[in-house]
């Protein structure tokens, strides 16, 4: 890595990775959910077993929880501070996504990492505090590690750094979200299998990488003992954890995430996804990856590598069609699931780059960014009525996307000389800074209905708090205590089961036990007022018997906040 690379990244990373992570409270229900449990670890003590609200919540295992409650431990109890890992996952991405375009031969790897960083859905997931952003650069690092082991195999250099280092990535991804981890990678590395034929060495190089007995142990002794602990502590935890969260919902659609409800539709939705989700970078993507199927199929001599590169450029395309045909073919459907290909697409992108068309390349850029505008231009005019407001930032948005569309299309572009020009770094300051409006634009319009922050806040830090109509997740993160749930159990119900006698006492699916549980509450401890936030929809369908109990402090769009009486 050159020292410009190097200090590319870093300000990449700073302003795209890291900064905007401090500007938004936290968003319900993903976010305040992920902060929520491990805020709940600091607070108990209780590292092993993740709780969600005071139960038990074993969705997910409990990597990135560590790492949110260690940076809490470490800066306090804020939103931000919940979401390094989020920083975290981009350093890793930005690595990934260079190191791999470098090594399949990229002439500037440095735009892979760029163009990772930039398109939406990469750009929009790394912002949000859930499990994929970390999730899907572990498991592309592992296999830019697996890579180089391998090349390091077949140019007789040690390869057992890098052999270790993919599967402690690798066990770092299934601590992070499970089983997936494997199943994306696994089958694509068996499947790379088909590129090595006729050739004894590399296949040796890439089946010692594969099937290192040192590195399955440590994978092994990095993952297992966390999942045998929490089982002993928490039987039933395997069946639920590795049949309900994988099984059951890969192959049904009981957690009600099907991409449409129409078959097709359904399997398509990926398409959907990745059709906005790559711009501005689409066209480029589309075109990398038809090149590299191209290279893929060539006949007559190859470079004398041994064939490393066309095994190399294989092993990258099958984990894009693998990924999307996993996640297609599966019945739980979610936008951030996909994002593990944009790293691999954003690689082959810049491999396949050829010398003497960046005008081009930049022109279909240009048409890209063109069409951001105006589908900006077209939520402006949708918030236009929003009473959360917004209405002025998307349309400062869809100006500065479309300034850059222009930017790109001029005849100075790439040729020219002055402002006309529109260099690498001038591109790069210039779509940062859009996505920074991006952020700025999403709290405005978005914010006031995803967060319950200024609500929570809003009430005396001694309050007894009621979710109605929905667990709202920031209560207890921000209030730092447990809430009654009322009519809006939902993923809390394995936890609420597991409570047993207790269960009543914090959980109710009628609407009309509120006011006979908030005087329960009162009468536990009268020097603490009782509070209810209740979604809009489950506050003015109460009947209005009820409501007179209550004296309505605010609302906002993420909710309704009443005091009883």
């Amino acid at each position: 890595m050159t020292r410009r690379e190097r200090w590319t990244l870093i300000l990449i990373w700073l302003g795209l990775g890291l900064l905007p992570l401090f500007v938004r409270p936290l968003w319900e229900p993903d976010e305040a959910r992920y902060a929520e449990i491990p805020r709940e670890m600091l607070a108990t003590g209780d590292w092993l077993t993740p709780h969600l609200n005071g139960v038990l919540y074993f969705e997910k295992p409990a990597f990135q929880y560590w790492l949110s409650a260690i940076s809490m431990k470490l800066f306090g109890v804020h939103a931000w501070a919940a979401r390094l890992p989020l920083a975290l996952a981009a350093a890793v991405m930005l690595w990934a996504a260079w190191r791999l375009a470098k090594r399949l031969g990229a002439r500037r790897p440095v735009w892979a990492a760029f163009m990772a960083a930039t398109c939406l859905l990469g750009f929009l997931v790394g912002q949000i505090l859930t499990l994929d952003a970390l999730f899907s650069a572990l498991v592309v690092a592992s296999l830019v590690a697996t890579l180089e082991a391998v090349a390091a195999r077949m140019e007789e250099r040690p390869a057992l750094a890098w052999t270790l280092g993919a599967f402690t990535l690798m066990a770092a991804a299934f601590l992070t979200k499970g089983v997936a981890a494997l199943a994306l990678l696994g089958p694509a590395l068996v499947g790379s299998l088909a590129f090595v034929k006729g050739r004894p060495a590399l296949k040796k190089a890439v089946l010692a990488t594969a099937f290192n007995p040192w590195g399955w142990l440590l994978g092994t002794l990095l993952t297992a003992p966390w999942f045998v602990a929490v089982d002993r502590a928490n039987p039933g935890y395997a069946w639920f954890f590795f049949i309900h969260e994988h099984i059951a919902r890969f192959a049904t659609t009981e957690a009600q995430r099907q991409g449409a409800h129409n078959w097709i539709l359904d399997k398509l939705y990926f398409v959907g996804i990745l059709g906005i989700g790559l711009l501005p970078w689409l066209s480029a993507s589309v075109l990398g990856l038809r090149r590299a199927w191209t290279f893929l199929g060539r006949r007559g001599p190859q470079a004398e590598d041994g064939g490393y590169a066309r095994w190399a450029v294989g092993a990258t395309l099958l984990t894009i069609l693998w990924t999307f045909f996993f996640f297609s073919i599966s019945h739980s459907k979610l936008p951030p699931y996909i994002l593990p290909v944009v790293i691999p697409l954003a690689a082959l992108a810049c491999v396949f780059e050829r010398e003497g068309q960046e005008g081009r390349a930049l022109a279909r850029m240009g048409k890209e960014l063109g069409v951001l505008a105006l589908l900006l231009l077209g939520a402006g005019l949708a918030f236009s009525r929003n009473p959360a407001g917004g209405f002025g930032w998307i349309l400062a948005l869809a100006a500065a996307f479309a300034l850059l569309a222009l930017w790109a299309h001029r005849p100075g572009t790439l040729t020219g000389s002055g402002w006309k020009v529109l260099t690498g770094p001038r591109l790069m300051l210039g779509l940062s800074a859009a996505l920074w409006l991006l952020v700025l634009a999403a709290q405005a319009t978005a914010g006031p209905g995803k967060s319950v922050a200024d609500l929570v806040r809003s009430a005396p830090p001694d309050a007894q708090w009621i979710s109605l109509g929905s667990y709202h997740q920031g209560i207890p993160f921000y209030a730092r205590t447990r809430c009654v749930v009322v009519a809006g159990t939902g993923e809390l119900a394995y936890g609420r089961d597991h409570l047993g006698a207790a269960a009543g006492r914090w959980f109710n699916d009628d609407p009309a036990a509120l006011n006979g549980l908030a005087d329960q509450l009162r009468a536990e401890d009268p020097r603490r007022p009782v509070l209810v936030l209740a979604t809009p929809g489950a506050w003015k369908h109460l009947p209005e018997s009820i409501r007179a109990g209550w004296i309505e402090v605010r609302r906002s769009p993420a909710g309704v906040l009443a005091q009883r009486k």
